[in-house]
């Protein structure tokens, strides 16, 4: 998907609320789309189609929904607000999620079925047009089940005659229908290896990279028995005298229970389907990993070969077009406040931090904002810098690696904790406080790694491929290898299970994956509920079955004749 600058995208937009209104777009424009598939604009509908991607991240309901409700993402309480306490239902964020995607699926099918009537132009670019708009179904339609469970399904849109209130479907029927999508998807985009291939737009790959996904979720949310350990558990503890101390997580092994909905996939089956997949987009050549953390993370390195799918935003393009995720997530330096840091307030815990059992690792030295300036002395004319990690202190003792024999620590909420440098991959950096491009990286292709060795090792136990894949991932992040890992203490499928896990939340950190990682492996309520009530800055960490799955937007009940009742709890 190219950047979208195609104003006549504008034609199709409509910020309605429940999921049968937003399938029925009005046009402000005297232009059509129909006519836009008379002047043969398949781009344009394509744009027009996944343009619906970029208004969840306007003001930033997204990341939200996708980083708050998780055990390693922190910062101060008020900047959590309701989603990080677990208050969901009719929240803004929580409603707009479920909106945007459904007007995904629908100009997904609309657009779909206009391209379809375009004669006069290469066949091989047409079906590759009607790919993408089957791999962005096969997307939205995921993101939805893995968050609401049950929804209702369409097949076709309303602009083709279908009925704009449909009963919840299955999750077996929806997958089935994400799969038929992403299938189609993978059979007609072009191999990112074809010339006539566009940088940004998802290709052949990304289909089979989304299949994986697909396969791998359902494998791990179907299995009816197993055990997995996570490091969590409480972050500080309060002293008889009124102190605080931190805590360091500790290993807990949880039993994974059958995610609802899911009964009647075989786990088992699925899991080779993904493993099959998942080596499928390995041999296809099509992606490969960054030679380092920091290059992977360079402006220069946006779409890049290890990016699967990712947001398209520009800048300077409006309020639409680019976000506020870099300066909420890294922060910038003020220069009104004589370059004193500003914003940043969700940080990964010490928790997270506390997993890397390699100190050099890339993903935790340049991965890592380890040296902030705190506050300005108007007296002294000096700045105040506070360093991060508080085992950093030997070097800040000796005045070693940046930093110097006076910063200190700080137990800010949002200054102890890891600002995470991959949220730097902007045009305009150091970061100014306004609106970036940021591209938000979907998928991955270090995430189809780590899926084809968890694949393979619940079919076939640990095995030597499986770690040696993993040991590329390891090398670029200058990290042990898993294999070597393996020589000191052999693996089981258990503890290879949990290592896997814990390399998806060191590699994805803020990309979206945690709750849904937690939720597909049955355990969400389980690691949640060992931190307690609250983590060691005040964000409620506590969850009930209720939160399993997000609300449906209260309009959607209540417009939906279909629809009797909210989810479990709500």
């Amino acid at each position: 998907m190219k950047n979208i600058k195609i104003m006549v995208i504008a034609v199709f937009c409509s910020l309605l609320i429940s999921a049968c209104d937003s399938l029925d777009e009005k046009t402000f424009t005297f232009v059509a789309g129909e006519d836009v598939a008379a002047d043969k604009g398949y781009d344009q509908l394509v744009n027009g189609a996944y343009c619906t991607l970029l208004f969840p991240f306007e003001w930033g309901n997204y990341h939200t929904i996708a980083n708050f409700d998780c055990d390693y993402q922190t910062g101060p309480t008020w900047a959590f607000g309701d989603i990080g306490a677990g208050n969901f239902y009719d929240s803004g964020s929580c409603n707009n999620f479920f909106q945007y995607y459904f007007q995904a699926i629908h100009r997904a099918n609309y657009h779909y079925y206009l391209v379809g009537k375009i004669d006069g132009i290469d066949e091989k670019v047409k079906d590759n047009a009607k790919g993408e708009l089957q791999f962005l179904k096969a997307w939205s339609y995921f993101q939805l089940v893995q968050h609401y469970g049950p929804v209702p399904l369409f097949k076709t849109s309303i602009s083709e005659g279908n009925v704009p209130e449909q009963p919840r479907a299955s999750v077996k029927d929806i997958y089935e229908e994400i799969i038929r999508c992403a299938k189609e998807a993978e059979s007609t985009l072009f191999s990112r290896n074809d010339p006539q291939w566009q940088k940004g737009h998802p290709c052949h790959a990304s289909a089979t990279a989304l299949l994986a996904k697909v396969y791998a979720t359902i494998g791990s949310a179907s299995m009816k028995e197993g055990r997995i350990t996570v490091k969590g558990g409480p972050g500080s503890k309060t002293n008889a005298d009124g102190t605080t101390t931190r805590l360091m997580p500790v290993p807990i092994t949880h039993t994974k229970n059958l995610v609802a909905g899911y009964e009647e996939f075989d786990s088992q089956e699925y899991y080779r389907l993904a493993f099959q997949k998942a080596e499928e987009c390995i041999k296809s050549g099509e992606f490969e990993l960054a030679p380092s953390q920091e290059a992977l993370w360079a402006n220069s390195n946006k779409n890049g070969p290890e990016f699967e799918f990712t947001l398209q935003t520009v800048l300077g393009q409006g309020t639409l077009y680019s976000n506020f995720v870099p300066k909420e997530y890294l922060g910038w330096p003020d220069p009104v406040n004589h370059g004193t840091w500003s914003s940043g307030y969700y940080v990964q815990r010490d928790h997270w931090l506390q997993l890397f059992d390699d100190y050099e690792d890339e993903r935790i030295t340049w991965g890592v904002l380890h040296r902030i300036p705190n506050w300005y002395n108007e007296n002294t004319g000096k700045i105040t810098y506070v360093f991060y990690p508080e085992r950093d202190s030997i070097y800040v003792r000796k005045g070693e690696r940046g930093y110097d024999k006076t910063d200190q620590v700080s137990y800010a909420a949002h200054l102890y904790g890891s600002k995470l440098m991959k949220f730097s991959q902007v045009s305009v950096y150091p970061l100014d406080g306004n609106r970036s491009d940021y591209n938000w990286p979907y998928m991955r292709y270090a995430e189809t790694i780590l899926f084809y060795a968890e694949a393979d090792n619940e079919v076939n136990g640990p095995t030597e491929r499986a770690m040696a894949m993993v040991d590329e991932l390891n090398k670029r992040n200058n990290s042990t290898l898993c294999s070597k890992r393996n020589e000191e203490t052999p693996f089981t499928k258990e503890s290879f299970r949990s290592y896997i896990l814990e390399e998806r939340v060191k590699e994805l950190a803020g990309e979206g994956v945690r709750r849904t990682d937690l939720i597909r492996w049955g355990i969400y309520l389980q690691v949640m509920n060992a931190i307690g009530t609250t983590d060691e800055n005040g964000v409620v960490k506590r969850r009930e079955e209720k939160h399993l799955l997000l609300p449906l937007p209260p309009n959607e009940v209540n417009a939906n004749p279909f629809i009797e009742n909210n989810n479990p709890g709500w």
